[in-house]
């Protein structure tokens, strides 16, 4: 597989969400990388914090392509921001109106792919009117998720439980500590697998698998990618869960794996690019955990999407511009062939130059 290219520039705009939680500081790092990798190849790159003031300016940024990075904690903005720009037809990556509530509710993602007959963990859905009994149809150890969270956000090692107790326990946190429903899904004891898909229609296509390596104190604990795994560098979680690419499969786990994603790809409705998260069990039976159709983009080592891409000796810069090039020619039927846009004099006079060196190979003496 090689990634796309563009012969003249487009431009791009990313919209993003400040904060100080570490998911938060990391998405200011990736919207800098982001920019850095595109400006490179020439094109045109314009960035916007958004806040509740400023949200129905911000989805007016300048840009063919326009990268929705609003994680709001409550993904209120995330979603009006999401849903004005559909609105407004502008080539948003990633999402529609469809794939929204899936971003947002676990709860709705879990439903939806039950009455599609995709794998998934058997669960149960909790609300705050929901008696907290012994469950009937699950069978323990179980994982407790916050349905309108993500990131990893309220999932710790005290996410999986054992036994009643630990699940009224549990629920009862989560309730107090966030809003909205709660999941309870039975815990596949086994390898996590994340798989980026990129792609429209029927031309979609599976980067290397990449996998999680539970190492060192996971001996002794619950083999989770929990919150302070992803984020939290001073724990020991982080620095314990190596993320590899390619990773060794058999080929039957190999069939299921790519056979279940294409499914779920496209009978949610995904778009352009999206990562889904999946834990197999001793039979090599492959279960969707979660998907995240606006999926980490950061140039980083536990990142499983630029894995995966390195994996195929592409460079950050390729794997940027493949998903901008992806969803350009979704929205605008072909990738640009011309420029398109007024640009300031020193920026035009880079990315002219920026033109030849693509198109001819040459370096300016």
């Amino acid at each position: 597989m090689t990634p796309w290219r563009f012969e003249y520039p487009t431009s791009v705009g990313i919209l993003y969400y400040g904060g100080e939680a570490e998911d938060l500081l990391d998405t200011l790092i990736t919207v800098k990388m982001i920019t850095e990798a595109l400006e490179n190849r020439g094109h045109v790159v314009r960035t916007m914090e958004v806040g509740k003031k400023n949200w129905r300016k911000a989805v007016r940024i300048s840009g063919e392509v326009v990268f929705n990075l609003v994680e709001d904690p409550t993904w209120e903005l995330y979603v009006k921001v999401g849903e004005a720009l559909e609105r407004a037809g502008r080539a948003q990556v990633g999402h529609d109106l469809r794939s929204f509530r899936y971003a947002v509710r676990k709860a709705a993602f879990k439903r939806r792919m039950e009455k599609l007959g995709i794998a998934t963990p058997a669960f149960r859905i909790f609300n705050r009117r929901t008696k907290i009994n012994q469950i009937r149809g699950l069978e323990y150890p179980l994982i407790v998720k916050p349905s309108g969270q993500h990131a990893g956000i309220g999932i710790s090692q005290d996410s999986v439980v054992i036994d009643v107790n630990e699940l009224k326990e549990r629920v009862l946190y989560l309730f107090k500590n966030f809003p909205g429903e709660v999941v309870v899904e039975e815990f596949v004891d086994g390898r996590e697998i994340q798989i980026t898909v990129l792609g429209n229609g029927r031309h979609i296509v599976a980067l290397p698998y990449a996998g999680l390596e539970f190492k060192g104190e996971f001996a002794d604990n619950w083999e989770v990618y929990t919150y302070n795994a992803k984020w939290v560098q001073e724990s020991w979680e982080y620095w314990n869960v190596p993320v590899k690419s390619p990773i060794k499969t058999s080929k039957i786990l190999n069939y299921r794996l790519g056979k279940l994603v294409n499914k779920a790809f496209k009978s949610l409705g995904c778009r352009d690019i999206a990562r889904f998260d999946i834990r197999v069990d001793k039979y090599e039976r492959p279960f969707i955990i979660d998907i995240n159709v606006n999926p980490s983009l950061k140039y980083d080592e536990l990142d499983a999407t630029w894995i995966s891409a390195h994996a195929l000796h592409w460079s950050y810069p390729d794997l940027i511009e493949s998903v901008v090039g992806v969803t350009y020619k979704r929205v605008y039927g072909k990738l640009p062939d011309r420029i398109r846009e007024t640009i300031a004099s020193d920026h035009l006079r880079y990315t002219k130059y920026r033109i030849v060196v693509f198109r001819h190979k040459t370096i300016k003496k």
